[in-house]
């Protein structure tokens, strides 16, 4: 028996099993740390990602599950390779097929890690009013996606913006740091006005504004002399700029009247034609001769 046993003992390579094991226990770990990690990220994920809104809670889902795959997949052929086993045309495979795949899916991509970016930096969030400074396009953000956003305009139609554009477009957020919003109204008077009764009346129309923001004095100023009238600019805060439209409209009503009632007179553009006395002339023959 213990001849039997000294055999068993020569045929076996301890080093062998011993550093065997040690890989084992090394892949073991790696997968383990692969695992901590990814439920790591998906936690900071959840945090640092998901606003209030059921479609967000879907995108940041889809955004966890894509971190958990990505994550584990790097850590399980990461453990296989401790193992021994040849994982180099693997890696070789995969960087090719990432290198396809950047190509093919590029836009993809962009708006994927776009939306990423926006949800980190926190600079357009569900609800905010947005305006493009190309066609000055209000709009309501609805939700952010994956990949898109949804956004809502005056005119209630739902317009999905790459995700992409929002980072690299020029887009002007009224509610990033706060939600106030200037109005602006400009009148003209005619050049017999008493400019000092047209300051009080201006001044007079934005405090009777009850809707004004009281987080901003108003702002009457003469801003120059036109051909036809003295120019004024007449600005006002608001709280809600999506209402900029309509509370601009109620600003000027109340500018019309309130100048209609103190009888100063709202100019418009007027053309003087002289005659010189030789055209008046010559234009009195031409009219007798056509007779």
């Amino acid at each position: 028996m213990k001849e039997l046993f000294e055999k068993f003992i020569e045929i076996i390579d301890l080093k062998s099993i011993e550093t065997t094991g040690i890989k084992v226990i090394i892949a073991i770990a790696v997968v383990l740390l692969a695992l901590w990690f990814s439920r790591k990220l998906q936690r900071y994920i959840d945090q640092h990602l998901k606003h209030d809104d059921f479609e967000d809670e879907r995108a940041v889902h889809k955004y966890k599950i894509t971190a958990k795959i990505v994550i584990m997949t790097l850590g399980i052929l990461f453990a296989l390779h401790v193992l021994g086993i040849d994982m180099s045309s693997v890696f070789t495979g995969g960087g090719m097929f990432a290198v396809a795949m950047a190509f093919v899916a590029k836009n993809i991509v962009e708006n994927y890690i776009s939306g990423i970016l926006i949800r980190l930096e926190g600079s357009i969030k569900p609800g905010d009013v947005l305006e493009s400074t190309d066609d000055h396009t209000m709009m309501r953000v609805e939700s952010i996606g994956m990949s898109s956003t949804i956004v809502k305009t005056k005119d209630e139609k739902d317009v999905v913006y790459p995700n992409s554009e929002l980072i690299q477009g020029k887009i002007a957020n009224y509610t990033y740091s706060n939600s106030l919003c200037r109005i602006e109204a400009e009148v003209g008077v005619a050049y017999s006005s008493d400019l000092d009764e047209v300051q009080r009346v201006l001044e007079s129309v934005c405090a009777h504004c009850d809707w004004k923001s009281p987080q901003h004095q108003i702002s009457v100023i003469l801003s120059g002399f036109g051909d036809s009238a003295i120019n004024y600019k007449v600005r006002i805060w608001i709280d809600d700029p999506w209402l900029s439209g309509a509370k601009r409209a109620l600003l000027n009503q109340a500018i019309w009247r309130e100048l209609k009632d103190a009888d100063i007179t709202m100019a418009f553009p007027q053309l003087d034609v002289h005659f010189d006395a030789p055209l008046q002339a010559q234009s009195a023959v031409v009219g007798t001769s056509s007779e």
